[in-house]
């Protein structure tokens, strides 16, 4: 069976009036453990198949089918589960949390899985790819191959059936990225399937096949041997007299302006939670520059969400048992003696206070409950979240009220003890 097998994949954009056909009609299949490259001048639609490929968005028409499950129609949900557990990304511009090691990156996805123990596959992708000795290391002190050798950690961490690179080796010298293309003929000799897109000559042919597109259909899908007897090893043609071949492809149409997608459209925000299940980071949003994908990332997770709804909890529950306590106050006590029918009013603040002390009880425990969930998912957690201060806040307040009646009993049996 196929790892990828696409039919008729069509992406449309509309633009005022206009309708773009960035992918039209694409067939593609791809077997488990091939190692492919994808080129084509700026415009012929690799992003937006890289894009699709990686789940970040869907196809206006046509099928995706990913390790046997079509994926072309999931939810937003589905989507991101798919990208986490399935395919690991590595971009041209690293997209590292600067402030923390090198492990604490490469775990980030570990994190997303829910996974308990993060650090150990962590320092084992590390390992992989050869950098087991600088992993407390932030990217700050490592140079740009080692910070690439963390983002392709990074994406292989959760052991994903398919990697995707895009211009994996951009923002590096020739000798760097050499180093980096030998950790994906690694990988790839241990059967991890990798596609990359590339506008470079010398990393595409080291892929053992080639797919050129253009105006958003593929042109061509050969092997890499095929792709060089035909054109030759410099990229020309062999009769020598004008550039052609898979350099030619490669170099048509490119620019060095900027520009907000090589299709000329807006790129869409990612499918699926913007918090970056799948990639393995907080997904601020995804562009394209000079040809190359980047995701800009946040540092919060979404963590944060549970010790904000421990903080709040914690924070609810003293104000509730404070409203009950003043309810209790302003019920005339005289009405409540054995042998008096206490009043309408009287019983309704009876009642009020009651209700605010078990309701202030209940955000309580809830609170207790949450936030000690999330410190202890914050103590595997690859980064440090001020999130912590807030769980510990609702944890506090929630353990505050849920003491409260106990001091109080205790205080009242001292008076008594006291007095007689």
């Amino acid at each position: 069976m196929a790892l990828i097998d696409i039919r008729s994949l069509t992406k449309l954009y509309r633009m005022g009036d206009t309708t773009v056909r960035a992918l039209d009609g694409v067939n593609l299949t791809i077997a488990a453990g091939e190692f492919v490259a994808i080129t084509g001048p700026s415009g012929s639609g690799k992003s937006t198949m890289m894009h699709l490929l990686g789940c970040l968005d869907r196809p206006t028409h046509g099928e995706y089918v990913l390790d046997g499950r079509n994926v072309a129609r999931l939810n937003d949900r589905e989507l991101a589960d798919v990208r986490n557990r399935k395919i690991g990304f590595v971009f041209q511009t690293f997209n590292l949390i600067n402030r923390t090691s090198a492990l604490e990156n490469v775990a980030v996805p570990q994190f997303y899985a829910r996974r308990l123990n993060t650090r150990q596959p962590a320092r084992k992708a590390l390992e992989r790819v050869g950098l087991g000795h600088r992993m407390h290391h932030r990217p700050s002190e490592l140079s740009g191959g080692e910070r690439q050798r963390v983002a392709i950690a990074r994406a292989i961490v959760n052991d994903p059936v398919l990697v995707l690179a895009d211009e994996p080796t951009g923002n590096l010298d020739s000798r760097t990225g050499e180093q980096i293309m030998e950790v994906f003929h690694s990988l790839n000799r241990q059967g991890v399937t990798i596609i990359l897109v590339t506008h470079e000559h010398d990393v595409a042919i080291q892929a053992r096949r080639i797919v050129q597109m253009r105006d958003g259909k593929i042109i061509a899908d050969r092997s890499t041997e095929e792709v060089l007897r035909d054109s030759g090893p410099s990229g020309l043609p062999n009769d020598g007299k004008q550039k052609g071949g898979i350099d030619k492809i490669l170099t048509a149409g490119s620019s060095s302006q900027p520009r907000m997608n090589e299709e000329g459209l807006p790129y869409p925000a990612p499918a699926g939670n913007a918090a970056a299940p799948g990639i393995g980071v907080a997904v601020e949003q995804v562009s394209v520059n000079n040809g190359a994908l980047s995701v800009s990332v946040a540092e919060e997770t979404p963590l944060a969400q549970g010790a904000n709804f421990g903080m709040i909890c914690g924070i609810a529950a003293p104000l509730l048992a404070g409203l009950g306590y003043a309810l209790g106050r302003l019920a005339p006590r005289d009405q409540f003696r054995e042998g008096v029918q206490p009043s309408q009013e009287a019983m309704m603040l009876a009642f009020g206070a009651m209700g605010s002390f078990l309701i202030a009880l209940v955000a309580a425990i809830i609170a207790i409950v949450v936030s000690r969930g999330a410190l202890r998912r914050m103590r595997e957690a690859p980064i440090e979240l001020s999130g912590k201060l807030r769980a510990r806040t609702g944890l506090w307040l929630g353990w505050l009220v849920v003491l409260l009646p106990v001091f109080s009993i205790a205080w009242q049996i001292a008076k008594k003890t006291l007095k007689s």
